[in-house]
């Protein structure tokens, strides 16, 4: 570190002290890969699994009259966050969207997610695991 022109710093200094120059970091920092391999693949960085809870939000208005609504937006939430999961990346309004759409919920239904269903979803964890087994993830 330079010195400052103005401050004296003589008889600040200690007499066990020893000149010596501050230690610097190597060019080299064996955790860090700076030099990927080619074959090695890459994604786009975007928001965590929690930027789902905030897409359910938006959107919650549509079960929110439901008595179990914590329930399904718990469901919902998860499935979203599985399906991102499943293709590598961060949820999308997408991912809701087909969440929506193959438990077919709509402004006046609540579509697949009868008392049973919300039963069984209860029960599970993380909330709605045994409706992954319904959906094909891969259309």
């Amino acid at each position: 570190m330079p010195q400052e022109p103005n401050i004296d710093i003589s008889k600040f200094e200690g007499k066990e002290e020893i000149p010596m120059p501050v230690p610097r970091r190597g060019h080299k920092r064996p955790a860090e890969n700076i030099k990927p391999s080619s074959d090695e693949v890459f994604g786009n960085t975007g928001p965590d699994s929690g930027f789902a809870l905030k897409i359910v939000n938006k959107y919650k208005n549509i079960w929110e009259t439901h008595p179990r609504n914590k329930l399904i937006s718990s469901v919902i939430t998860n499935l979203i966050i599985y399906r991102a999961s499943n293709y590598g990346r961060a949820p999308t309004v997408s991912d809701l969207h087909l969440i929506l759409g193959l438990l077919r919920i709509s402004e006046n239904n609540i579509g697949e997610m009868n008392d049973e269903v919300l039963d069984k979803c209860a029960k599970d964890h993380p909330k709605g695991l045994h409706l992954i087994e319904l959906f094909n993830f891969l259309s």
